[in-house]
């Protein structure tokens, strides 16, 4: 299998990549290839190309080779060698071992002995759990908490070098007057400090190397999941809300990675200091003891009222941000009707609510703050006085005490770290829910392993009494409608406004799925079919046409990938929008889907959008209220249109448009709730045949009248 060129750059994990898909028997295409790899970048590395492998349903672990034998269950695998093009192992049917390499794309034979290298090989495909998913997340992580433990182990050892270089000053240097011990207790105090700095770097960069990989994982699947639920439900859900749960994360990454995971991993080896604490001076110990038990008891107390507060001030907040982007959105229409002041007013009303909201959780975290100080600062004082008494007793030296009060801060250090952090436990805790109820969400995108029918080739689609509501308790839109279209034919589905005439064609695309009956097409469940794949063998042309950020050309290969340049052209032609494109300074690479875009007519930009549709040459054409309200230019376009692609694609188009309608085939009417057969509408004038003038006698010859007839 060869990668398209406009893909990727040619390399030795280009082919490797092609040639692993093709070992594995893999039947996607280049619409597929290009949605698993990274976004605008042509050459790939070899973490984006396990990515990609992953998200085509090929997951991977990696091994190292150290002149072993390789048991041919690891097979096929991906060999990468220093200094040497990456390779392909398999196996052909005799159960030979092959070898692709990626630099000559030559294949030859390799004996499974004596490779060295690290090899990629391919897993078991493991179901994401419907519940619980950010726990299963976490999980992945447990190979790295012994190292961190053991670093945290380190620098718990290596932090007791200070305070007892310290003690030893005192009651050895000082009190025994010998002062050529110094330099060398010195040393290895300054070497126990170093090292301490050393391991607290290391762990700093595992933790933020975890932070990274947990960043990638959780938030490209949450927005994964966000793009592949239900058009229904995102439409109901509104932006204000999808974009919450992508902040939601970033709450859970900071507690997770930040100062909490820090003195998590500082806490358990506390235990130790306090042992040291005991050996110095035995009551001293009981202060951090007493501490911990306050700070636990205050937790408790504070966590109700708490929770309480921080709930009241994020639906306060998402109150807040749902009206922003609300009249973001509809900016237009508040400045036609003057409505600005009224919504400033709206806005400013839920901004104060959300500031007192956060006032209140500020105040209450704010006192259990100064609590928590006030306990530290307590416990310093009664460590004081509780080693000032023992001192004075002879149960300890100075120096003694001096070292166990710099025990006693590193100590009380987590304990105050870890409770600050506790505040935020719920908050985090309110996120992880949010996002385990998102990722629980039933989608439309089937497994990544889970075979499904090819797509649709002809283009016939019956409804068998569909019934579809928007919400549970709404009325239906359509109650038991049933329809049938032939592959080929040109269709006009007319109604009232709201009637759901666009709904009609969310249905045949999959976008919307009926609580009743069957959208078939090809004689198959839409359902049946990939959701991806169904909508590559279908062109869209939407009412109001939108244009992602980037270039003309770059917008118009979203429904072709691997389209060229004459593709496009072609396209264009056909939309009748070719010569507008090369009228602008920079043709087809023009940058739109930006406030620039704002500025092309829309009869353009709905042009553009007619393009990208023809460019994919599907068998199924949705016309969503084409060219209404625009100029003639625009609606000759659509009418040319659904001239030429008659017969060779099924056409249905929802419509008011009296030109368009006479276009059709049929005309299809929704009126409450059911699809009805309008009755034929006249056709278009047609030009009157010219018959010769005869004169009699000679109109004998050309039309003879059979004996008996009358003239």
């Amino acid at each position: 299998m060869e990668l398209p060129p406009l893909l990727l750059a040619p390399s030795d994990l280009t082919r490797c990549l092609s040639a692993a898909l093709a070992v594995l028997g893999w039947r996607g295409g280049p619409d597929d290839l290009l949605a698993a790899l990274p976004h605008a970048q042509a050459q790939i590395d070899v973490t984006d190309l396990r990515n990609a492998l992953a998200i085509l349903g090929y997951p991977t672990r990696l091994a190292q080779l150290r002149r072993t034998a390789i048991h041919p269950r690891l097979l096929p695998a991906l060999l990468l060698q220093p200094g040497r093009p990456a390779a392909v192992l398999y196996l052909d049917p005799t159960g030979a071992m092959l070898r692709f390499d990626g630099g000559t794309g030559q294949v030859a034979p390799c004996g499974p002995d004596g490779l060295r290298g690290t090899l990629v090989h391919f897993t078991e495909i493991e179901p994401a759990p419907r519940q619980n998913w950010f726990a299963a997340i976490a999980r992945r992580f447990t190979g790295d908490l012994p190292g961190l433990l053991g670093a945290s182990a380190l620098i718990a050892l290596l932090g007791l070098g200070v305070p007892l270089f310290t003690m030893h000053v005192f009651d050895t240097v000082i009190a025994g007057n010998s002062p050529a011990s110094l330099p060398m207790l010195a040393g290895g105090a300054l070497a126990a400090l170093l090292f301490e700095i050393l391991f607290r770097m290391l762990r700093q960069r595992a933790l933020l190397r975890i932070g990274e990989r947990l960043d990638r994982l959780v938030s490209a699947g949450v927005f994964s999941q966000l793009m592949a639920l239900p058009t229904a439900l995102v439409e109901r859900a509104g932006t204000a809300s999808q974009v919450s749960r992508l902040r939601d994360f970033a709450t859970i990454r900071d507690f997770l990675t930040g100062s909490f995971a820090l003195a998590a991993l500082d806490l358990p080896f506390t235990l130790l200091v306090l042992v040291l604490m005991v050996a110095l001076g035995g009551w001293v110990a009981i202060v951090p003891l007493g501490t911990a038990a306050a700070l636990g008891l205050l937790f408790l107390l504070s966590r109700g009222a708490v929770r309480r507060a921080i709930s009241a001030a994020a639906q306060a907040a998402q109150a807040r941000d749902a009206l922003a982007v609300e009249a973001l959105e509809a900016a237009q229409t508040l400045k036609n009707a003057a409505a600005e002041e009224r919504w400033i007013g709206r806005y400013a009303a839920a901004a104060a609510r959300a500031a007192q909201a956060s006032a209140r959780v500020a105040t209450l975290t704010g006192l259990v703050t100064v609590v928590s100080q006030a306990l530290m600062t307590g416990s310093g004082l009664a460590a004081v006085v509780v080693g000032a008494v023992a001192v004075l007793h002879g149960g300890m030296s100075a120096g003694s005490l001096i070292a166990g009060m710099m025990l006693l801060w590193r100590v009380l250090g987590p304990l105050q770290t870890g409770f600050a952090m506790l505040s935020r436990w719920e908050q985090t805790q309110a996120s992880i829910r949010q996002v385990d109820s998102l990722m629980a969400l039933e989608t439309e995108r089937p497994a990544a392993a889970e075979a499904r029918m090819a797509p649709p080739e002809a283009g016939a689609i019956s409804f068998q009494r569909v019934t579809l509501r928007y919400l549970p308790q709404s009325e239906p839109v359509l109650a038991g409608a049933s329809l049938t279209i032939r592959p080929g034919e040109v269709v006009a589905v007319t109604g009232g406004d709201g009637a759901g005439k666009s709904s009609v064609l969310r249905l045949v695309a999959g976008l919307y799925r009926p609580q009743g009956g069957l959208v078939r097409i090809d004689g198959h469940d839409v359902r049946a079919f990939d959701p991806a794949v169904l909508r590559r063998s279908i062109g869209w042309v939407p009412q109001a046409p939108e244009m992602l950020y980037g270039t003309i050309a770059q917008n118009l290969r979203l429904a072709h990938p691997t389209a060229e340049d004459d593709q496009l052209r072609r396209a264009a032609r056909e939309a009748r929008v070719l010569a507008a494109i090369e009228m602008l300074p920079e043709g087809f690479d023009t940058r739109v889907g930006d406030n620039l875009s704002t500025r092309l007519p829309r009869s353009i930009l709905l042009r553009i959008a007619l393009a990208r549709a023809l460019l994919r040459d599907a068998p199924i054409l949705l016309l969503d209220e084409p060219a209404t309200g625009l100029d003639d230019v625009c609606a000759e376009a659509f009418a040319e249109v659904v001239k030429a692609r008659r017969g060779r694609c099924t056409i249905l188009m929802a419509t008011h448009r009296p030109s368009h309608m006479l276009l059709a085939d049929r005309v299809l009417r929704l009126r409450d709730g059911q699809i009805e057969e309008a009755p034929p509408r006249p056709g278009p004038p047609q030009p009157m045949l010219r018959v010769p003038v005869f004169p009699p006698e000679a109109a004998a010859s050309v039309f003879p009248v059979r004996a008996g007839a009358s003239a």
